[in-house]
This record gives C-alpha cells, sequence and structure tokens, in this order.
C-alpha cells in the first residue's frame, strides 16, 4: 500500500528516527486537538495487553466504543480459594495507526479490556489486522522487549460524535521522540502523559515550571474563574469554528456561557472542558443559602431491557403511570411516570406496582452482568432495565475531575444574564463501582420524567427522560475526595 514501507539495509526505520516536533505535525495534519504520550516497558509487546489505567474513567477524554460484557471464564492460578472469576468488559476503540507519510489505517480489532474485579483497563487487539502497525516495536523477536518505547495517542474529532477516533504513532526507545518525552520534567511513567503541541522539549519543561510554586491543581481554573464570577453575563457560546451567537438562550446556555468564557467552544477538544477539569454549572436561586441538597443530573440513559423494550413507552407509561390531574381538568389527557409511581431503594409502600431493585452486587463488589431494574411487584417481571454495560457506557464518560460552578439567573425568561457564584466544589477520583455503591446506598436515585400527552389525531405525544440524579451533600459517595473553594472575583 502507498506510504507503508520497510528499511533497507542498514538504515534505521523512521520510527526510531523521528523527532517529537515531527511525531506532533503528523498529528497536527489530520486535525487531533490533543496528544498523550504512553511509556512501554518490557513486557508491553505482542504477547501481552497493554496496561494504561485502574479504571475507565481515567481515560474519558478518549472516545470509546459502547461496552460488551463477557462472563467469567477462568480464574488466575492461586485465586482458588478467594473464587474470583476473571470477568471482562470489551470496549471497542475506533483506532488508526499513522505511517510515515503521514497517512493513517485502520486497526479494528483495537479495544481496551476493563476488567472490574482487579480494577485495571489494558489495551489490545491494536496490531491485528493493519498493514501499517508498528509491528516490529511490539514483537519479542525485534523490540517488543525495549523499555522506553512511546506510544503516542492523539484524538480525532468531539469524543462524543460517532467519527471520532484515536490516531496512534509508536517510537523506538532511542528516538529522539522517545527521548524528548522522557527528559520531560513532568513525565510519569505509569500514567498517560499529555504532551503539549508547544512540541519540543524545552517548552515541555518551562511549562512545567511555571506551574512549580502553585497552590494546588485547581489554580489555573481559579485564576480563570475570577474574572467571570461576580458579575452579570448576557449568556452567549462560543461554537466550534470559533465564532460566537451572541446573545444565546436556551436551557443549556448557563453551561455553554460558562465554558465560552474559560475559551472552550461545545467540547470540540476532547479530554476535560478546561485544563484538567470538567465543568459543571448549576442553579441556584441564592448564593448564600446552603445548596447541599440540591440535587443535579448525573446522566440519563434509557433502558435497554425489559417489557419496555417490546411494548415502547407509550404504553409503558400509560400501564405503569398515573393520570396528569392538572392537565386532566383542563380536558388534556396526559399520563406521567414519575418517583411516586414505584419503590425506590429502601422503600416499600404496598400500593405501589413496581419496586426499584439493583441486581449483580454482593457488598461492595459487583458483577458485570448486574442490572438496575424496576420489577413488577407482582409477577416479578422486569418491566424496565438498565444493564450494568449500558450504565458504564454513560459512566466512562465521567471525567476524573470535576468542578461544579453555582449559577443564578435575572431578568425574564426571554431576557435575563447569568452570574457565576465564588463556591466551587471540587470532586477528585470516580469510578463505576463508586457509582453502583452510591446508588443502592439511595445516594444516587432515579428520578424518571416520563410522560405522554394526547395528541389531536388520537396519537401519543411522549417524552422520556431517565435521570440518575444525586445531591450536592452527596457527592462524596462518588469521588474519592470532594473539597469547597472558594473563587475571589477580581
Amino acid at each position: 500500500m502507498n506510504g507503508i514501507r520497510e528499511a533497507a539495509g542498514d538504515v534505521a526505520p523512521w520510527y526510531d528516527t523521528i523527532t517529537l516536533d515531527e511525531v506532533l505535525e503528523k498529528f497536527e495534519a489530520i486535525g487531533a486537538h490533543a496528544v498523550w504520550a504512553k511509556y512501554l516497558v518490557r513486557n508491553n509487546n505482542s504477547k501481552n495487553q497493554i496496561y494504561v489505567a485502574p479504571n475507565v474513567n481515567k481515560l474519558a477524554f478518549l472516545p470509546m466504543g459502547h461496552p460488551v460484557y463477557t462472563p467469567g471464564k477462568s480464574q488466575k492460578p492461586g485465586l482458588n480459594k478467594s473464587k474470583r472469576t476473571r470477568e471482562l468488559v470489551r470496549i471497542p476503540l475506533n483506532w488508526t495507526w499513522i505511517d510515515e507519510d503521514g497517512e493513517e489505517y485502520a486497526a479494528p480489532k483495537t479495544a481496551f479490556s476493563y476488567y472490574p474485579q482487579y480494577p485495571e483497563v489494558r489495551l489490545s487487539g491494536m496490531l491485528s489486522g493493519c498493514p501499517a502497525a508498528p509491528s516490529k516495536l511490539f514483537n519479542i523477536e525485534h523490540q517488543g522487549h525495549d523499555e522506553g518505547r512511546i506510544l503516542f495517542l492523539g484524538v480525532v474529532g468531539n469524543p462524543d460524535s460517532s467519527d471520532a477516533h484515536i490516531a496512534a504513532i509508536a517510537t523506538g526507545k532511542d528516538a529522539p521522540a522517545s527521548q524528548e518525552v522522557l527528559g520531560a520534567e513532568e513525565f510519569m511513567p505509569g500514567t498517560l502523559f499529555a504532551v503539549p503541541f508547544s512540541s519540543s522539549v524545552e517548552e515541555i519543561e518551562r511549562d512545567s515550571k511555571e506551574h512549580i510554586g502553585k497552590a494546588d491543581e485547581f489554580s489555573v481554573l481559579s485564576n480563570a474563574l475570577e474574572h467571570i464570577v461576580g458579575y452579570p453575563i448576557i449568556p452567549w457560546r462560543l461554537r466550534n469554528d470559533g465564532t460566537r451567537e451572541d446573545p444565546y438562550r436556551s436551557p443549556n446556555a448557563p453551561g455553554l456561557t460558562l465554558e465560552a468564557e474559560l475559551g472552550v467552544g461545545e467540547n470540540a477538544i476532547p479530554g476535560p472542558d478546561f485544563d484538567i477539569w470538567e465543568l459543571k454549572a448549576y442553579k441556584v436561586d441564592d448564593f448564600q443559602k446552603p445548596f447541599s441538597s440540591h440535587r443535579i443530573t448525573l446522566f440519563t440513559p434509557q433502558p435497554d431491557f425489559g417489557v419496555i423494550t417490546d411494548i415502547g413507552q407509550s404504553a409503558f407509561v400509560e400501564t405503569y403511570g398515573h393520570i396528569n390531574e392538572k392537565y386532566a381538568s383542563r380536558g388534556i389527557e396526559r399520563y406521567d411516570f414519575t418517583t411516586k409511581d414505584f419503590n425506590g431503594i429502601g422503600q416499600d409502600d404496598p400500593n405501589a406496582a413496581l419496586d426499584l431493585r439493583v441486581f449483580g452486587m454482593d457488598g461492595n463488589s459487583y458483577s458485570m452482568s448486574g442490572s438496575v431494574s424496576l420489577v413488577d411487584r407482582i409477577t416479578g417481571v422486569i418491566v424496565a432495565g438498565w444493564s450494568f454495560t449500558k450504565l458504564l457506557g454513560h459512566w466512562q464518560k465521567k471525567h476524573d475531575r470535576a468542578a461544579y460552578i453555582p449559577y443564578c439567573t435575572f431578568g425574564s425568561k426571554e431576557d435575563y444574564c447569568v452570574e457565576y457564584g465564588p463556591n466551587v466544589l471540587l470532586g477528585m477520583g470516580t469510578d463505576f463501582g463508586m457509582f453502583l455503591n452510591a446508588f443502592q446506598e439511595g445516594e444516587i436515585v432515579f428520578d424518571p420524567a416520563f410522560h405522554i400527552k394526547r395528541r389531536e389525531d388520537g396519537g401519543w405525544e411522549t417524552k422520556s427522560r431517565s435521570q440518575f440524579r444525586i445531591a450536592l451533600g452527596n457527592l462524596d459517595s462518588i469521588y474519592e475526595s470532594v473539597k469547597e473553594v472558594s473563587v475571589e472575583a477580581r
């Protein structure tokens, strides 16, 4: 194929001579927005999967496919006493290798292998079926045992879009690109290292030294927020192409305005929204009042199995919901399905037709074959279920660092300003097990907003929103660390 060449004679292959500038130029040429580097150790070769992270949330800046569960088939030697099975969740990746000429070639079998019982995430399949894969760098008969090789990953496109993909380049241990990364002051072998497009190692080291002495990892965002909090702002948004829509008023305007004020264009760039942080704006009525009981929505996945997938939402809501008396008084036929129509975790109302249950958990451990399900109390049939793989597919997009920033609005619905408050909540470190434990303990709640309304033609107008929500005061159940910091307006 064009562009795929092998070195001849004593000429070193391109991946052993390429510089960091040249690596970044190749990524920039295909439209990558950010680049990460992974240090490869001796056992990172074609015979072994490559360890990349302890859980998928550490990789939320990468585009990932929908998780697929594989039941445990074997046990590791020495684990007979504990009976720990080796469950596997395979997360497919849209992956390409960049060749010497800058062309991309798909590696269709690439995936993350997530082992939740350990937990750990490993990379596999990236050499199979791709003519441009740097096989000699991973073959144990060649360079597969060389410590100090570097695997570069670049993300092309918005991670939430279907055409987003990971492009990769691997370099030999003696390649200038590898040596430049290894010489960077901030480089740590065990993690994915963000490589700035300010290419050279001197610039990487300078950027690193500029951060030395700062109070903590929040300082970069804090400095930016100081110019925003406490001031009325007319809502606007920054489009991906750099243009702005001003004013911009819609339900998501406060969140987009916050990102726009920080120079972020609608999550066009993969990874955290700003610096290392995912930004979460939430509405309050008064900055002075405690808001620990204020609930925020984590995600809204639709059920992926159960009766509802067979009969449809309209029949589900009509069967298990209730008549909306407010609309009925106006002669409008509408049914709602809300928390009043089922028993939540720890509730036991004998008049409720459904129970919300968690299957597949045993204390703090869980099996990926489990689910969160609404169960008919009489028949025991699951009428709506969310498999753990379905929920993981949404939770894996949650970044490991999140900043929750309050806002108020002033004015009319059609003409208002937004103001951001000074007290910011920081959540740091999360994984899927923490989500499940918090749900089982009732700290995350299922708060559906389903309704159907009769149209003039006799059919149903439907709305479906499967909200999983949490009170701000319970954030410590889904993060390893939560703290409140105050930002002073400049």
